[in-house]
């Protein structure tokens, strides 16, 4: 099959739609879960509300780093699948390491991309932050655990590599000390329930692709998780506006206008009537001088 029709191919409708309504309705789950979650640990309304969207932020965080990081392993695949001759496959042959290492680069930044624009995460501070990406790493591994042992395949052995080394890059630097690492080993440990979440419906998507013929499996396991993800984060974009409206405390808009006082209105004083002025004595004294 040419490019073209790999596109055609998954732009298809019914079966397009039918996808993109599938994992809308796994989404709708997750969201269901958490709202279940926050409301048994209610302690009140705020506790509540930062609760359901941390967790919900959490979730969208690991298919943002995870979506990212298996785009540009399905396009390092897919230049190799299709590039079979002229000038740009020689200039690949010679120079795909050092293109691959700009590929990371891009997904760095197109995670960036996905959780400052285009669905800003707002509860989660730097230390979950920082505990949902290793999770996101975990949840790689795990994918790639599969397509190594489970799916049999040595298409990937490369990619592995560079991905290693990009987790061991990410999270050991010179300043870094052991006592911040296991700090991070624990909260990233709270956040396996959502990872298992994750693969669960990243599972069924794919079961689902490959019993209806959607995913094609010529195409290369690692592209066809990259669709998956694709269209979970299309839905995470067009969904998670919902949860924002039924979850956030509605803010009561102040009216304008004077504010009446419970106190009752003084009475009025009757005004004094002024008193008169007294009357300056403007007469001359006449002194009598006595000559002696």
């Amino acid at each position: 099959m040419s490019y073209s029709e790999y596109v055609a191919h998954y732009f298809q409708m019914p079966q397009c739609i039918i996808f993109a309504l599938l994992a809308g309705a796994l989404l709708g789950v997750v969201y269901w879960i958490f709202y279940l979650y926050a409301k048994s640990t209610k302690k009140n309304d705020d506790y509540f509300e930062q609760e359901f969207f941390s967790l919900s932020e959490r979730y969208y965080e690991l298919i943002f780093s995870g979506g990212s990081i298996i785009g540009f392993m399905a396009v390092y695949f897919l230049i190799n699948l299709f590039l079979k001759s002229g000038s740009f496959k020689e200039i690949w042959d010679s120079y795909k390491d050092y293109l691959l290492l700009i590929f990371m680069i891009i997904s760095i930044l197109l995670n960036s991309f996905f959780d400052h624009v285009l669905v800003r995460l707002k509860h989660l501070d730097r230390d979950d932050m920082a505990s949902i990406r290793l999770t996101g790493m975990a949840y790689m591994i795990l994918i790639l655990c599969y397509l190594k042992f489970i799916y049999e395949s040595n298409n990937y052995d490369t990619l592995i590599a560079y991905f290693l080394t990009l987790m061991i890059g990410r999270f050991v630097y010179f300043d870094a000390s052991f006592k911040d690492f296991l700090h991070c080993i624990r909260n990233a440990a709270s956040n396996i329930p959502i990872m298992i979440m994750g693969l669960i419906n990243l599972a069924i998507l794919c079961a689902y692709g490959y019993s209806t013929g959607y995913l094609l499996k010529h195409n290369g396991v690692i592209t066809n998780i990259f669709f998956v993800h694709l269209y979970i984060i299309v839905m995470i974009f067009i969904l998670h506006f919902i949860p924002a409206r039924l979850v956030a405390k509605k803010k009561v808009k102040k009216l304008d206008g004077t504010k009446k006082s419970s106190r009752p209105p003084r009475e009025r004083r009757e005004r004094r009537p002024n008193r008169p002025k007294p009357v300056e004595d403007n007469s001359e004294i006449d002194v009598e001088i006595i000559d002696l």
